[in-house]
């Protein structure tokens, strides 16, 4: 698998809705589309289940949320498949890498699925794990009996169906990538593989087949931002990535393998674009793997 750096802007969601309704008239589970930053971008229906949007209306809860998603998205990445697991709030749902040309372009998301013995049993423990988030426990309750509960061998025939819906969206791509898709894939292939290089612009001109002018253009319509900056962002990005999954390695090691000229040109770029130091952002991701999420076996 080629882990990767490229922006969801690229994808057209008005292409993919229709695909997504398809398929929750015959699941009833709502399917969704993250970006790579873990956002939802598109979805069927348009909003999340009930229980889980009145879950998040606590601040506490939502940051929970958003980290529970980026974990799962991680995680997701790199084993490459679909991935199962039971959120904070204790929901099961199941995420899988989207692929366009070997690289991924976001993620797709079976979402917020009610699974257990009883519903007495899934509320309590939903309970348990939001009680410390200001929520009102019979609002969580109606909730909790407002939805369906799904056995284990539909969540897991879910996730087979969620493989088969990837590679069809992906084989096909269903208008996925809008204009320039393979120059913009071929872009940030370039500097994926050549991420340890000082890399500069005619060397992408050169491998892409555009000049100057043109590559500067597609970099501020496409990626938002100038291409000098849209190369030190997928640096830092792959950065983060080694650092979140190799929590063990050297900040020297990963000054290397991410192309930076000298150790504290890497610091300086980390911090002004993630807002911490490299070693801080470690020990907020270790914090963050104590509350990890729990596998459906």
């Amino acid at each position: 698998m080629i882990d990767f750096y490229v922006m969801s802007n690229f994808l057209d969601t008005s292409k993919i809705i229709g695909i997504l309704k398809d398929y929750y008239t015959v699941t009833h589970i709502r399917i969704a589309i993250l970006n790579n930053d873990y956002k939802d971008i598109a979805g069927y229906p348009d909003k999340r289940a009930a229980l889980c949007e009145y879950i998040r209306t606590s601040k506490i809860a939502n940051k929970h949320c958003e980290e529970c998603d980026e974990k799962a998205c991680s995680i997701a990445r790199n084993c490459g498949s679909a991935y199962m697991y039971k959120c904070h709030a204790g929901l099961y749902e199941i995420i899988r890498p989207l692929y366009v040309n070997g690289l991924i372009v976001g993620f797709l998301f079976f979402a917020h699925m009610l699974s257990g013995e009883s519903k007495e049993y899934c509320l309590n423990d939903i309970l348990s794990r939001t009680k410390n988030f200001n929520l009102d426990d019979n609002k969580i309750k109606e909730l909790v009996n407002n939805s369906a509960l799904l056995n284990y061998d539909y969540i897991k025939a879910a996730s087979r169906l969620l493989e088969t819906i990837a590679t069809h969206l992906c084989l096909e791509k269903m208008g996925l990538i809008k204009e320039y898709d393979n120059l913009i894939t071929n872009i940030n292939r370039y500097i994926y593989d050549h991420i340890k290089e000082n890399i500069q612009i005619n060397d992408i001109c050169n491998a892409v087949g555009v000049g100057k002018t043109k590559l500067c253009s597609i970099s501020k319509e496409y990626f938002k931002t100038g291409i000098h900056e849209h190369i030190r962002q997928i640096k830092i990005d792959k950065a983060k990535e080694i650092l979140i999954n190799e929590p063990e390695v050297s900040i020297d090691d990963v000054v290397q393998r991410c192309g930076f000229s000298d150790y504290n040109y890497f610091i300086y770029i980390f911090r002004n674009i993630v807002g911490i130091t490299p070693k801080k952002f470690i020990k907020i991701n270790e914090v963050k793997e104590t509350d990890s999420l729990t596998s459906l076996e």
